[in-house]
């Protein structure tokens, strides 16, 4: 579905509204937020505040299934992190299912609104901050041990381990970053016998600056959760901190030196293994050799949806400085920060 066709297929806000009112008994004020993949409206009612999650009518009832459950399963880990509660319908569903006036099946989810700032509204990253991202990220990452579901074992362009499908689109990509995309593509190849060797589980894979809610305090910011767990993945495990660092150091004068506190709060939270911070520094940016490709097919299959370009220039400019960096003194940084 192009983003024409998706503006097209949109409910309103006062049919949010009733939606919300029908399903779940909430009277509530809605409000349109903006999303990749999902209808969602913010809602405002005297008993909270809740995200409201309409599908796409092309969306498959699995994913949508396995979303609401691994999101149950992490909202039972005893407060350890904070997570949306995912709230049941009056049937004691956690999904609903209506017809849009097309007569096509959308699913709907209501969770609970977790409070604080998007990561991407924050001005100033201190160490602490970072530190605190690794940490949290970390926590789902342990949480996660021991779940599994049919879906996250998918082909999925978004999981760093599958990224050898980008290798077959290098040339859409501009020639001041083809060349750098090139080299690390050759770099993922040559390591796949390791990467195939590393500890596997399912991770929350997608913490970007739109799915980290960091407190209000602006002297001493903590991240206070990771939200959105659609891209979650049986996977390597280190994919899951290459993905939190590739999306935390953009922007960064020195990105090495802005990872290494996230390192060191992952490792702390759940230890990591030589071997898997021998592949950090090239894992990191097949992330964002992903992100590149992702955004130059985007440019061709839909050229006025910008959101899905929204991260390009950053990851650019982020994957020119990380080929800048060099390798070993990356795993030598990294060894350190992990206290080998």
């Amino acid at each position: 579905m192009t983003m024409s066709e998706y503006n097209a297929r949109q409910l309103n806000e006062r049919t949010a509204e009733m939606l919300v009112n029908e399903l779940y008994g909430i009277a509530g004020t809605a409000t349109a937020i903006h999303g990749e993949m999902d209808l969602n409206y913010r809602i405002k009612s005297i008993e909270g505040s809740y995200i409201l999650k309409v599908s796409r009518p092309d969306t498959d009832k699995q994913f949508i299934a396995f979303q609401a459950d691994i999101l149950n399963y992490v909202g039972k880990s005893n407060g350890e992190i904070t997570t949306p509660v995912v709230i049941k319908n009056k049937k004691g569903n956690l999904v609903s299912s209506i017809k849009d006036k097309e007569g096509d099946t959308r699913f709907v989810r209501l969770y609970s609104w977790i409070e604080g700032r998007l990561w991407s509204s924050v001005n100033s990253y201190t160490e602490d901050l970072m530190c605190s991202l690794g940490k949290e990220s970390a926590k789902i990452t342990k949480i996660l041990q021991g779940y599994d579901h049919p879906v996250a074992h998918r082909e999925f362009d978004w999981d760093i381990s599958q990224a050898e499908w980008t290798v077959k689109h290098a040339a859409l990509l501009d020639a001041d970053i083809r060349h750098i995309a090139r080299r690390f593509q050759e770099r993922f190849l040559d390591s796949r016998t390791l990467l195939a060797s590393l500890r596997k589980g399912v991770v929350h894979n997608d913490a970007n600056d739109n799915n980290i809610i960091v407190s209000p305090d602006l002297k001493e910011p903590v991240v206070v959760s990771i939200i959105d767990y659609g891209d979650a993945i049986y996977t390597e495990l280190i994919n899951n901190l290459a993905v939190t660092i590739a999306y935390a150091v953009m922007g960064t004068p020195d990105p090495l030196q802005a990872a290494l506190p996230i390192v060191k709060g992952y490792h702390e939270q759940f230890p990591l293994q030589e071997d898997e911070l021998t592949l950090l520094y090239t894992l990191v940016a097949m992330r964002l050799v992903i992100s590149l490709t992702k955004s130059a097919m985007n440019k061709v299959k839909e050229p006025e949806n910008t959101y899905l370009q929204i991260s390009e220039e950053p990851a650019k400019k982020l994957l020119q400085k990380w080929y800048e960096t060099d390798s070993l003194s990356a795993l030598s940084a990294f060894r350190k920060a992990s206290n080998y």
